[in-house]
């Protein structure tokens, strides 16, 4: 069901296959959250995955996903704080999350949640097409 909407999430060249799906889902340093509606249909997903550096952790975000018929009814904002929390739990000084250059309402999602450009990667998604880094202090002055 999960890769299902990350196919109607996001177009080819940025939306992830099967296996890659499963490999962060199942990542030892992946965690996700689920948002569902009364109905108990899934309206999204996020999932995040912790990184260790110099004695330091981090967070990623390596997607999240919102269907259409929920969005601008706060799921995105839920599963976000929802990863962060447990980015926080897990004593992650700062999240990071990468977003297609053309993508102008996630970008604008993004920092109105307190995220700002870092970086920027070239052909970042399919060879083809540029991604803005976005971040986030969590805590500390990493």
């Amino acid at each position: 069901m999960l890769f299902r909407i990350d196919q109607v999430c996001f177009p080819p060249g940025i939306a992830y296959s099967r296996a890659e799906l499963r490999y962060y889902l199942q990542h030892q340093n992946s965690f996700s959250s689920i948002a569902e509606t009364d109905a108990h249909r899934i309206a999204g997903f996020c999932i995040g995955q912790l990184h260790a550096r110099a004695d330091q952790c981090f967070g990623h975000i390596i997607t999240i996903d919102v269907l259409p018929d929920a969005r601008g009814q706060g799921v995105g904002r839920l599963l976000l704080n929802a990863i962060e929390a447990r980015f926080r739990v897990n004593a992650a000084i700062s999240v990071r999350l990468e977003v297609a250059v053309d993508n102008l309402g996630a970008q604008a999602f993004y920092r109105e949640m307190g995220y700002g450009q870092a970086g920027k990667i070239t052909n970042y998604y399919a060879g083809k097409l540029d991604a803005l880094v976005l971040q986030k202090q969590l805590m500390g002055d990493g």
